[in-house]
């Protein structure tokens, strides 16, 4: 039905595991007689809490474990301390799984309980890929990444406050007329709570918060819906103009009068106390703590409620104390960030006032509403833990306060990264990297920072945490890394590699076949060094003579030619080998996973790498299994954007040379980077690479992430490597991985070193193109276009070295980026080369070959209105090499896959396409 790679997997094992991660599934079947105590707990390991056990008659729920905890507030609880004190979130991390949306509109909140996470997306989307996402609450899957629900919100509503609270049972959001209460399983409204007028004449929300059974919020008058904006920006990055009315601080955005608590007991609730200010109550810096309910009125007043009865406990004026408050610095820049965030946060000794709005740090008693001390600095994001007050610092480094002196107790010698907000776990805070350094977490035993480079926390929700837990994404802007969505890492309990024995098996004898020669196009863009180029001829006029269409309609990769074999993978793990006459399919080889690059021949058989983290020889003339190699340490499978595959996928494809296959697993170098040569004929290895993950040094997480194909060049084997090191290159000898990385935090974090705004960053490894595509440019090897792991759709511009694609040799080597093609005059070498040629009727193009003395390019042509996307249309087209004249050009029904061309020695010409199907063209004869 085409459900393979979709919604159904197959695993085969006889390991006695179940190969998948821990807590990932919602539901087991255990079909037979009952299991044993042993295979009862490898049952109860893969289920989450929340699922359902079906097994042997029998028929149990898994308990949440002790010691879990939720983020029930958008900063974790009322008290807005953004650290969570789930007993499990322990580092080793590994990945759980890599999720969807892949993009969202700003603002964003996430709230999580009870095993699911919920997402309030606002009312600014900057670019179309964002449009589907507006005004939208969603409840996923916090263990494996599967959307739950979604509901609308109120169009234009700022939803960057606290009025959202989730429970196990329920999520509360709040807007101008109401409370909304939503079934927390399945979405459906279940009731609404609205603030008689005897209470507050309007009864607009503007902050809440849930504890023990009572509701407690701020609200006041109306506010005006700000605009709704649809943008079709085509610019990378980020604007910090143009953000809407809500964002622009001429706004009367949270500004409350009445604070009300309403017992959850009653339905409709009922109200326990009502508290009127005579001044009007910002309700960024509201928090709750200890008993105690802070609010404060700017420049007035600042108050303490007791949570209980809403009495005043204390009520300071007090000049000295307001001025050190002091009046909104301007935010919404990106040293700054948000003006719309919180900016005071409690604990039973104190309220703290810092923030992107906040010119200096301000500590008041808890007790008694005095002024305790002043920090002439307050651009922090505040972390409240015992033993000190942590303040993670953009301009300034980073500190540790005594709450009740304000004395520093350490300089921490590192900064946050930019506008993005800090959380904590109880042993590490999370903050954005500075610079281009992704993720920092700061250790806390140590106080010594490491770096997760493969990812940026979000900007208006930082990490995360929630039942042992971690959670970025997904991303407002292009500051997203590698990895793009929402992202998942889990702590590791078992991360021993399993034995050589349980990683390579034969099944045949290795009988040698036909080699390949120069006409086959028996590598994935032709030939080691990725050249797209053939020797075979290409016709002065072609006709479509087959298509083929998979089931499944999951993306192939791109195609190889051997002999009379028309061979390619595909996203739904299957290899299909097709008779170039009549696409009559010869034989099918099926994979445990997604296969992202094509398989590559030796002497009669087909190397193929699959996500499901093994590379496999199989016979090419029967399709039949020789032997096959776990690259992979261990067998450990995750969701990576709905597909189940390893989490050290063979995403590099294979590399064959001669008698050698390499190949690299992984999907993110703090998992680990396994790179491997492998015997072309019994699958052995000539040589294993298992460090280049971490170039740093065993401790540190930094270094070669498998983000894309290999190339062969010189004495080199090269590697798409992420954004921290890419190209990754190895001595094809040896494994050994010739980059260095002598310190991952280019000075600045390490003690002794001078901080990292007086020093800035240095070297390729904190600036390295993102692209999964390698190519050869004027002698030196170069990473461009699209992540690996991202929508087809997704936006490619410098920060991943742009889109740009290189066929061919010179005289005849042709180059493409987006509307235009141009074939190269002389060699190339200078830095702006001179064309022979150049053609602007393709608009994007994806896949280029030279084939004799014509070049072939396949893409999306120029079209009038590109706007909706229905007109879009795509074809291949055939060039003369000298004259740069059209030859031919045939339509094509989707877009091409990237660099799906392949060139038989007859000269017959196949495409890949994205809609999952497969199109030769032939002479018209």
């Amino acid at each position: 039905r085409g459900d393979l790679g979709r919604r159904v997997f197959v695993i085969e094992s006889d390991s006695g595991r179940i190969p998948i991660a821990d807590r990932l599934a919602d539901a087991v079947v255990w079909r037979g007689a009952s299991p044993s105590k042993g295979e009862r707990q490898e049952l109860d390991r893969v289920a989450h809490f929340g699922a359902v056990v079906h097994a042997g008659g029998e028929r149990w729920t898994i308990p949440r474990p002790e010691g879990s905890d939720d983020w029930s507030h958008p900063y974790h609880g009322p008290d807005n301390n953004p650290v969570s004190r789930d007993a499990h979130a322990q580092g080793p991390y590994v990945t759980q799984f890599l999720g969807e949306p892949w993009y969202v509109p700003m603002p964003e909140v996430t709230v999580a309980s009870g095993g699911r996470i919920f997402k309030a997306f606002g009312h600014i989307a900057l670019k179309k890929r964002e449009w589907p996402w507006l005004n939208k609450l969603v409840a996923i899957n916090g263990f494996n990444g599967m959307q739950l629900w979604s509901r609308a919100l109120t169009p234009g509503f700022n939803v960057h406050r606290n009025t959202l609270v989730a429970t196990p049972d329920a999520v509360f959001l709040a807007d101008n007329d109401s409370c909304k209460v939503f079934d927390a399983a399945t979405g459906a409204l279940k009731r609404e709570i609205k603030i008689p007028s005897s209470v507050d004449p309007d009864g607009s929300w503007k902050w809440m918060a849930i504890e023990d059974g009572v509701l407690y919020a701020i609200v006041g008058e109306r506010e005006a819906l700000d605009e709704v904006i649809r943008g079709d920006r085509k610019m990378p990055g980020w604007p910090w103009k143009g953000l809407g009315r809500a964002y622009a601080g001429n706004n009367r955005w949270g500004i409350g009068r009445t604070v009300v608590a309403l017992s959850l007991a009653a339905d409709p609730p009922r109200v326990v106390w009502t508290y009127r200010s005579s001044d009007e109550i910002d309700s960024r810096a509201a928090c709750m703590a200890d008993g105690r309910l802070f609010i404060y009125c700017p420049r007035k007043s600042l108050t303490c409620l007791d949570r209980s009865n809403g009495k005043t406990l204390w009520h300071t004026t007090n000049p000295k104390l307001l001025e050190a408050i002091g009046q909104d610095d301007p935010a919404q820049t990106p040293p700054k960030g948000f003006s719309t965030s919180s900016y005071a946060k409690a604990n039973r000794l104190g309220v703290f006032f810092a923030g992107p709005q906040r010119r200096r740090t301000v500590a008041v008693s808890a007790a008694d509403g005095k002024l305790m001390w002043v920090y002439p600095h307050g651009n922090f994001q505040l972390i409240l833990r015992e033993g000190g007050l942590y303040a993670m610092g953009r301009t300034e480094t980073s500190k540790v306060f005594d709450y009740a002196t304000g004395k520093v107790l350490a300089d921490l010698q590192c900064y946050r990264g930019n506008c993005t907000r800090a959380t904590a776990t109880s042993s590490s805070i999370f903050t954005r990297g500075y610079r281009h350094t992704g993720t920092m977490q700061l250790d806390l035993t140590s106080n010594r920072p490491r770096r997760i480079p493969l990812m940026r926390p979000a900007c208006q929700d930082g990490v995360v945490i929630a039942d042992g837990r971690l959670y970025w994404g997904p991303w407002m802007c292009d500051c997203n890394h590698s990895l793009i969505g929402l992202i998942c890492l889990a702590p590791d309990r078992s991360s021993s590699p399993e034995p050589e024995s349980a990683q390579h098996r034969t099944f045949a004898e290795f009988v040698a076949g036909r080699p390949a020669d120069e006409l086959d196009w028996a590598h994935y863009r032709g030939d080691i060094e990725r050249r797209s180029r053939s020797g075979a001829s290409i016709p002065d006029s072609v006709t479509k003579q087959w298509t083929h269409a998979a089931e499944s309609k999951l993306a192939p990769t791109a195609p190889i030619a051997v002999g009379d074999l028309i061979i390619w993978g595909s996203r739904d793990g299957v290899v299909r080998a097709a008779d170039h006459k009549t696409s009559r399919i010869r034989w099918l080889y099926f994979t445990e996973g997604p296969i992202l690059f094509p398989p590559e021949h030796f002497e009669g058989h087909l190397y193929i790498g699959s996500s499901d983290g093994t590379v496999a020889c199989v016979n090419a003339g029967t399709g039949d299994a020789v032997w096959s190699y776990r690259v992979a340490p261990r067998d450990r499978r995750i969701l990576v954007h709905g597909a189940l595959m390893s989490n050290w996928p063979v995403g590099s494809g294979v590399l064959v040379e001669g008698d050698t296959v390499f190949a690299a697993a992984g999907l993110t170098s703090y998992d680990g980077t396994y790179v491997v040569a492998l015997d072309a004929r019994t699958g052995r290895p000539r040589w294993t690479n298992s460090t280049s993950g971490r170039l740093a040094g065993p401790d540190e997480l930094t270094g070669v992430s498998v983000q894309g194909h290999l190339l062969r060049y010189g004495d080199r084997l090269y590697l798409a490597g992420g954004n921290v090191v890419s190209p990754a290159a190895y001595e094809v000898a040896t494994g050994r991985c010739v980059n260095r990385i002598e310190n991952s935090w280019a000075e600045g974090f390490p003690a002794g070193s001078k901080p990292l705004r007086q020093s800035r960053p240095r070297g390729p490894y904190l600036h390295a193109p993102r692209g999964r595509e390698l190519f050869i440019v004027d002698g030196e090897v170069r990473v461009f276009d699209q992540l690996l792991y991202s929508p087809p759709s997704y936006m490619r511009s410098r920060y991943h070295g742009g889109h740009f694609l290189q066929a061919g040799l010179p005289p005849r080597e042709v180059r493409a980026t987006t509307d235009t093609l141009i074939r190269l005059a002389g060699s190339g070498d200078s830095p702006a080369p001179a064309s022979a040629w150049k053609s602007t009727r393709m608009h994007d193009p994806v896949a280029l070959a030279v084939a004799g003395d014509r070049v072939l390019a396949a893409g999306e042509l120029r079209s009038p209105d590109r706007s909706t996307g229905s007109d879009r249309r795509y074809e291949i087209e055939a060039i003369d090499a000298e004259s740069g004249k059209l030859v031919w050009n045939q339509p094509l029904s989707s877009r091409p896959v990237p660099w799906g061309i392949a060139v038989t020695r007859r000269g017959e010409i196949v495409v890949a396409l994205e809609s999952g199907e497969v199109v030769c063209l032939g002479g018209g004869g």
